[in-house]
């Protein structure tokens, strides 16, 4: 999906949940994906994310 797509449902799926959730680019230009905070440290994606909204 797009950078702005991913982005948009990582704050709708923020607002629905009340979760952290992180935009990670999986390596080509228009290929993005939402994931949460156990997926992101699990699999060690800190390195490729480029969009995060968090709860405290």
């Amino acid at each position: 999906m797009t950078k702005q797509y991913a982005i948009d449902l990582a704050k709708k799926l923020y607002r629905d949940n009340e979760r952290s959730y992180f935009v990670v680019n999986d390596g080509g230009p228009d290929d993005y994906r939402v994931v949460d905070k156990e997926e992101k440290n699990r699999d060690n994606l800190n390195r490729y994310v480029v969009f995060s909204i968090e709860v405290d």
